[in-house]
């Protein structure tokens, strides 16, 4: 609504930044990555065009992230030095924006594909971008959660307190989300508490938790999340040497194709060990 007020009312820069908007939104409601992807083309086109490169470059890193998920690892080579040089240019322009908005996606990024320890740097480096900015990205608790997910990894992998305490807080912002009636940050929630209960290693209810988790993000139409929570349950049936792990894989494996994660749904395949 904001971009075609902005083109009928000849408001082009707010028109260009509600089209970012849009293209960043529907990546974090889970939508089609190929259909964002069209999209955010068509966008950037525009925004050259208009020489709007403030939110041409923030659209474009959002397509950098839509690549890496969909395509190729072969045809990553182009794409990984493209955005290498965006951010090059957002720190060389102190545009502390555009690199907190990279980290942010590229945190993500790796999270999906099991780099944790890079997942964590970028979350890190993500958090010092955000020291001089007068307002966090909020991202509709997309950055709570992955942020929570990421220290939930690194907290399995290293036994190291710090990183289940930073995992906690970030259930706890999720929580004061749900409590203020935001209903999309419920599945994100569920997911990180069954996360946090196996680190933690209360594993009686977990699996009813990933379940929850993963409903209530079907419900939401949050296909990403909810392939996330699938695979998520499947690691853990897998470490209890459950064959229910195949089924929850499987899940996981469709999901990820439905949302167009390709190289993802293809990474799943090839690291399950069946």
């Amino acid at each position: 609504h904001g971009y075609q007020v902005g083109m009928q009312t000849g408001d082009i820069e707010n028109a260009m930044f509600s089209a970012h908007v849009y293209v960043i939104e529907s990546f974090i409601y889970g939508r089609s990555l190929p259909e964002i992807e069209r999209e955010a083309d068509s966008f950037i086109k525009q925004m050259v065009e208009y020489k709007q490169m403030a939110p041409k470059d923030l659209t474009l890193a959002v397509r950098h992230a839509i690549l890496s998920l969909k395509n190729d690892p072969s045809l990553m080579v182009c794409k990984n030095v493209q955005q290498k040089d965006l951010l090059e240019r957002a720190i060389e322009n102190n545009n502390v924006v555009l690199a907190s908005y990279i980290y942010s996606l590229s945190g993500i990024e790796a999270y999906i594909f099991g780099k944790y320890e890079s997942a964590a740097s970028m979350v890190q480096k993500r958090k010092e971008m955000e020291e001089h900015m007068s307002r966090k990205m909020f991202q509709n608790g997309m950055t709570a959660l992955f942020d929570g997910l990421i220290f939930v990894a690194m907290a399995y992998k290293t036994n190291d307190i710090k990183w289940s305490v930073k995992a906690l807080n970030a259930a706890s912002k999720l929580e004061q989300y749900v409590k203020k009636g935001i209903n999309i940050c419920e599945h994100k929630l569920l997911l990180l508490e069954a996360e946090l209960d196996v680190v933690e290693k209360n594993s009686g209810n977990v699996l009813n938790m990933y379940d929850r988790a993963i409903a209530v993000a079907e419900k939401n139409k949050f296909v990403h999340e909810q392939a996330i929570a699938s695979e998520r349950a499947a690691d853990f049936l897998l470490r209890n040497g459950d064959v229910r792990a195949a089924q929850y894989y499987g899940k996981a494996h469709n999901l990820y194709l439905q949302w167009g994660a390709q190289r993802k749904a293809d990474h799943l395949i090839k690291n399950i060990p069946f």
